[in-house]
């Protein structure tokens, strides 16, 4: 089957009438337009009839693109006089909807060329017309409809497009060129297999889908091409799966606990009787052809299955099936989190204003915040960027806890959030934590030094929960799903370490089934160094233990997501 092409000839006379050639020479800097035939190649046809009665609109558009002249039919466009210059020729079909889709729309054909009018020349000119939809059909090997007795089939697409093809439906449907096609097949009681045909379908393409069956267990997908006459015989291989319900592969896109950024949580079930082989899952990118295998755990007590599949990629479409002996479940498919990156996690960005040193390339509490505008009122800024021998790489953090007029001390400070100091109460002053819509981190990882002051404080009140001989550093993560605290984890040591040491930190989660929408990673040289009691500037005190001169050199931090 090929694709219509009709073929409009707007032709320049050169031998035009002698009344028309004076009117040329009269006119200096006009040439003659006449439009003298549409024809239709009888030698391809699509499912309707094309004949040299369709009705072709024509247009011609100056260079802004403003129309000097139409006609609703081709023949009433005659001896046409234009200035010199370039237009465009556009033919269309005039009594048809171009954005009609289904059984029932009609063929639109369009097509324009450019022409450049000179004066007292003639030119020919040819304006090709072609099918400005796409077409789609849909038909059933003979072992497709022996396994398969109870289906529905549609085209799905966009703005709601779903074309249905019943199971004696020979007719193709036209449908609006650059839309995805998806085939979608129900069966019925929740079961259904669809499959993409093509991402982007082209105008004057006839997309011929035949459904068939395999008994590999999973989909296959086969195109053939015929660019000649623009023809895609598609034909998509159904697993015999689907009329297997004692086995089933879990939906799990929807699962927040098991769908994460570089790792998923596979599950589903086999209640066979009889398992000649060990239970597995298949699973691969959606845009891949070949699958991974790995071994299922089953669930104690129950013929339920499960695997961690890692490391995954960000933002990305797969798909799996559970595979029980030589029977396999459905196919499902789900999308990890995408990565959302944390600024400057290397330390190696700080910016200065006046005496306040920034954790940002902006001079300002604009990502990564510090304290250092509120102790640079009474002295210099106690976290502050060191390079050198002093840093692992490039430049790293050195945050200090000092004697401060007032409060009495200050921690050294690094936290994603923001600071403004806030005199009436302190304890306001910092507000941790930054809008995040990234996949779940599963790990904090990095570099540190510290060194514990040589004597505790004895300022203000000491709770006894706060008491210390020696005072902690502290290095943590906390994420939160609206009002709700979702994820924290505290790396806290009184250790002195002279040498950048790496630590590591699990991040624990007390709700899987909630994605955060807002992170903070703190780093603090005295762990309590953020407890006030009191009110005023002159009224607040510390009254978390901690020691003067302890200090945390911190650097290159990751997050790791698997």
């Amino acid at each position: 089957m090929k694709t219509n092409i009709l073929v409009t000839g707007l032709f320049l006379l050169a031998g035009l009438v002698s009344s028309c050639q004076s009117e040329i020479e009269e006119a200096q800097g006009y040439g003659y337009l006449q439009l003298s035939s549409v024809d239709v190649n009888k030698s391809v046809t699509t499912r309707a009839d094309v004949t040299s009665s369709e009705a072709i609109a024509v247009d011609v558009l100056d260079e802004s693109a403003s129309v000097v002249k139409h006609a609703d039919d081709w023949k009433e466009l005659n001896d046409v006089l234009l200035p010199v210059a370039t237009y465009t020729i556009k033919a269309y079909s005039a009594d048809k909807d171009k954005e009609a889709q289904g059984f029932d729309a009609a063929p639109y054909y369009e097509g324009q060329t450019e022409v450049a009018i000179e004066a007292n020349k003639a030119k020919a000119v040819e304006v090709t017309c072609k099918l400005a939809q796409s077409m789609v059909s849909v038909s059933y090997s003979e072992s497709f409809k022996n396994v398969f007795t109870d289906y529905a089939c549609s085209i799905e697409g966009a703005d709601a497009l779903s074309i249905s093809f019943a199971k004696d439906e020979t007719r193709a449907a036209y449908v609006k060129s650059g839309q995805a096609l998806t085939l979608k097949v129900d069966f019925g009681s929740g079961k259904v297999f669809s499959q993409e045909i093509t991402d982007n379908a082209e105008a004057a393409y006839y997309y011929k889908v035949n459904l068939d069956i395999t008994e590999e267990g999973n989909a296959s997908f086969d195109i053939t091409v015929d660019q000649t006459i623009h023809q895609y015989d598609v034909t998509v291989k159904v697993p015999t799966k689907q009329d297997n319900p004692d086995l089933k592969t879990d939906d799990i896109k929807s699962d927040v606990s098991k769908v994460w950024g570089q790792f998923a949580y596979l599950s589903g079930a086999c209640n066979l009787e009889e398992i000649t082989s060990p239970v597995q899952f298949r699973y691969k990118k959606k845009a891949d052809s070949e699958w991974i295998t790995v071994e299922a755990v089953q669930e104690e007590g129950t013929k339920n299955y499960s695997a961690k599949v890692s490391p995954l990629d960000f933002n990305t479409e797969y798909e799996y099936y559970i595979l029980c002996g030589d029977k396999t479940g459905e196919t499902r498919s789900f999308t990890t989190e995408a990565f959302v990156e944390i600024p400057n996690l290397s330390f190696d960005n700080w910016a200065q204003n006046d005496k306040n040193w920034y954790p940002n390339s902006d001079a300002s509490n604009s990502y990564w915040a510090t304290g250092n505008e509120g102790v640079t009122t009474v002295g210099s800024s106690n976290s502050v960027p060191v390079e050198g021998s002093d840093a692992r790489t490039g430049k790293a953090a050195k945050l200090t806890t000092v004697d401060v007029l007032f409060v009495g001390y200050a921690a050294g400070n690094l936290l994603i959030g923001s600071y403004t100091t806030n005199l009436n109460d302190m304890a306001a002053s910092v507000q941790f934590g930054r809008d995040y819509n990234g996949a779940r981190p599963v790990k904090l990882t990095g570099y540190y030094k510290y060194t514990p002051g040589t004597s505790m404080n004895s300022n203000g009140k000491i709770p006894s929960d706060r008491t210390l001989t020696v005072d902690e550093c502290d290095i943590y993560v906390k994420l939160w799903s609206g009002d709700e605290v979702i994820a924290e984890s505290h790396f806290v040591t009184n250790e002195t370490v002279s040498t950048y040491t790496r630590f590591e930190l699990p991040i624990e989660y007390t709700n899987m089934n909630k994605r955060p929408d807002k992170i903070t990673i703190v780093a603090t040289s005295s762990r309590y160094g953020g407890e006030f009691e009191g009110s005023g500037m002159l009224g607040t005190k510390v009254v978390g233990q901690v020691s003067a001169g302890s200090t945390l050199w911190v650097d290159d931090f990751e997050l790791s997501y698997y």
